[in-house]
């Protein structure tokens, strides 16, 4: 007798259909049963104090007894009418407890799968509640490899429908009888999954001012880039390389380029104010002194303290930078613009900042992008006349995004926050005006550029000038 079996069941052996876990709520027969394996990311970790299922946050002891039908449930989908009897405990325990990826199948294959991600917050139920429908945090998504994947930011587990005829659930919840034709059970099972995951619900769920303050995407953006409820595919995983080579940092410029004067960094850790005077001091200031337009020599300071490219490496293939202001996994993926109306010393027009060679590469002379990007900064600013320059601060998303999954562009976000108040603290040193915006032209640097936005696109916009005589 091979080994891990006995009579009377094993994890692989037959038993008669209808009687596995959910056989009595489920109507398991000959042509419906269940799949059931372990949910994404979890492992079986063995310790002095016992063995446990983990996958963080949750954990739940299993016995030896129990490992066994455990390591069957984690190798590949198991039909739940063919596990043994004396497993029914189990099951049901890890039902409950969200660590069970369940499909239930019908005459014409899979119909749906219930996914967890965590633990539920709330019982399984035992019917369906009237009124049923999506919660407005759900979203349906095409699934890769097929079928329609229901979400939310809110919900304990996702559901993948597989079967196209039972998918109209999702579009009407409520519905209690399903069209001729479709399976009456199955339509039935889907409705209390989706209720059970909190994709679907009844009545008011925005009655309290802290779920109403949400909206379905930041929410979704929040949690996500946290890892909640993301399962494995988080962090640090270097997926891209198995599809493309790390992007390396951006090439030198190919066009005219104004060579930027270098600050005595000696002469400024003498006189530069405090880090606590300029911490103090610091004030958005949105109008610009007009009758003493910023000179090139303060811009190329500013930029030289900023952003400069202090050293370039390599990591096991992998191109890393050091700049003044830290950047997460030393990708630095942000590029600055400098759109210039005012600065003496240098000509209107849109430039990139070359920080390893400190110096401006002409990417346009000004034209009605440029403009726009101006105009959008002065409305944005509440600003009465547009900036004497306008710093456009863009990502390039493949340097991040080809080692990170999941926070790769909330790190982005995170990054721009760095290097906005480096820019508010050399501003202030400097005795310049500076002013973060919260919102731009993106369309405009688009066409300014013709950069597919895929590959780049702005985050963060900052302007820069003289400070007028009364700050606002």
């Amino acid at each position: 007798m091979p080994p891990g079996r006995r009579r009377g069941g094993g994890p692989g052996r037959p038993h008669r259909r209808g009687r596995g876990p959910g056989a009595g709520r489920t109507g398991v027969s000959q042509d419906r049963w269940e799949t059931l394996r372990l949910r994404a990311g979890v492992s079986v970790v063995h310790t002095a104090a016992g063995t446990h299922l983990v996958g963080p946050p949750d954990h739940e002891p299993v016995t030896a007894q129990e490992v066994v039908v455990v390591r069957a449930l984690a190798a590949a989908e198991q039909r739940a009418d063919a596990l043994a009897p004396s497993a029914a405990p189990l099951l049901a325990r890890l039902r409950r407890g969200g660590w069970l990826r369940v499909t239930a199948h019908g005459p014409g294959g899979p119909v749906h799968t219930l996914d967890p991600r965590q633990r539920p917050d709330r019982p399984e139920p035992d019917g369906v509640p009237p009124g049923l429908r999506l919660s407005r945090f759900t979203s349906i998504v095409a699934a890769p490899d097929g079928g329609l994947r229901v979400t939310s930011p809110r919900a304990w587990a996702e559901v993948l429908v597989r079967e196209p005829a039972t998918a109209a659930v999702l579009a009407h919840p409520a519905t209690e009888r399903p069209a001729p034709g479709v399976d009456a059970a199955a339509w039935q099972r889907l409705r209390r999954d989706l209720c059970w995951a909190g994709l679907a619900v009844t009545g008011d769920e925005d009655h309290d001012f802290h779920v109403r303050q949400w909206s379905p995407v930041d929410l979704e953006f929040h949690r996500r880039s946290r890892g909640i409820g993301v399962g494995q595919r988080y962090g640090a995983t270097y997926w891209g390389r198995a599809y493309a080579p790390p992007p390396a940092g951006r090439p030198p410029a190919r066009r005219p380029v104004v060579a930027l004067p270098r600050p005595d960094l000696d002469r400024l850790r003498r006189d530069d104010p405090t880090l606590t005077a300029v911490l103090e001091a610091r004030r958005s200031a949105r109008e610009h002194h007009d009758g003493r337009p910023i000179t090139l020599d303060q811009l190329g300071e500013f930029l030289f303290r900023c952003a400069r490219t202090v050293l370039v490496g390599d990591l096991d293939g992998v191109e890393l930078r050091a700049r003044p202001y830290p950047s997460g996994g030393g990708l630095h993926e942000l590029e600055v613009y400098v759109v210039a109306d005012r600065v003496a010393g240098l000509a209107a027009g849109t430039y990139h900042y070359d920080g390893h060679d400190h110096a401006l590469g002409l990417v346009r002379p000004p034209d009605g992008a440029s403009r726009r990007l101006l105009h959008a900064a002065r409305d944005s600013a509440g600003a009465e006349r547009t900036p004497q320059a306008l710093l456009v601060v863009t990502a390039r998303f493949g340097r991040l995004m080809w080692k990170y999954e999941g926070l790769a562009y909330a790190l982005a976000l995170k990054n721009l926050g760095v290097l906005v108040q480096t820019m508010y603290l050399a501003a202030t040193a400097m005795g310049l005006g500076g002013c973060a915006l919260g919102a731009g032209a993106p369309h405009a640097f688009t066409h300014l550029t013709g950069v597919d936005p895929l590959v780049e696109d702005v985050v963060g916009e900052f302007t820069l000038g003289t400070v007028a005589q009364s700050p606002r």
